[in-house]
């Protein structure tokens, strides 16, 4: 690639796909804790340079999933059941939180428009494709906070939520209808302004993906 054609956005697409790709190694246990994880190695398995590949560490060490050293790249920490337990964890006091503070601003327009999206997956048995709208909902939430060190801390989690949410979503039956109905449960209460309703909606939603994503780790770990 020339460097002319290196973007920022192109590089943001490059570090999330070294990000992406780490974080499906380590749920599928390609990577054990101790294993050393060098930029020049990075650059190489996902065909990328190294800048996009430090950067992607440095959003994994900030999660807690790896830790960079000098001289000696990235040492892969231990991850498993308790380790997302507790990522979930984290993502759910973020997210509880940000869905009380949203309850008093989110635009009705907003509401109207996702729960219209929610009801047409729930009653088709359809699929919200490449989970567009509860990506829209989640961003939604955290933009309507009005806190913005909060936003950006859920912001953080994000990749590391959708590559999870895809890797459940090939695994589960019926996820997306199920999802459907518990992303209804927390608009609806949204709709009528209620900030402990929609937090609790937020939470069991959270506890329940929580639940399946180390269903879904487990699983491919037996296989």
């Amino acid at each position: 690639m020339s460097l002319t054609a290196i973007t920022p956005a192109n590089r943001s697409a490059s570090k999330a796909k070294v990000v992406r790709g780490l974080l499906e190694g380590l749920l599928e246990g390609k990577w054990h804790g101790g294993d050393r994880f060098t930029e020049s190695l990075g650059a190489d398995a996902f065909g990328v340079s190294r800048t996009p590949v430090r950067e992607a560490l440095l959003d994994l060490q900030a999660l807690g999933l790896v830790e960079l050293r000098r001289n000696c790249g990235a040492i892969i920490h231990p991850f498993g059941e308790e380790d997302l337990r507790e990522i979930y964890a984290v993502r759910s006091l973020l997210e509880v939180e940000a869905t009380r503070l949203a309850a008093s601003q989110i635009a009705a327009e907003e509401v109207e428009s996702l729960i219209e999206a929610f009801e047409e997956i729930q009653s088709s048995g359809g699929t919200d494709l490449n989970w567009k709208f509860d990506q829209k909902l989640h961003l939604l939430i955290a933009e309507c906070s009005g806190n913005r060190r909060l936003a950006a801390e859920i912001a953080r989690y994000s990749t590391l939520v959708q590559t999870m949410r895809e890797i459940v979503g090939a695994r589960t039956h019926d996820i997306h209808s199920a999802s459907a109905d518990e992303h209804l449960e927390i608009l609806r209460a949204l709709r009528q302004r209620n900030p402990d309703t929609a937090a609790k909606a937020m939470r069991d939603h959270l506890r329940q993906a929580s639940d399946s994503a180390i269903a879904a780790m487990l699983e491919i770990r037996n296989h």
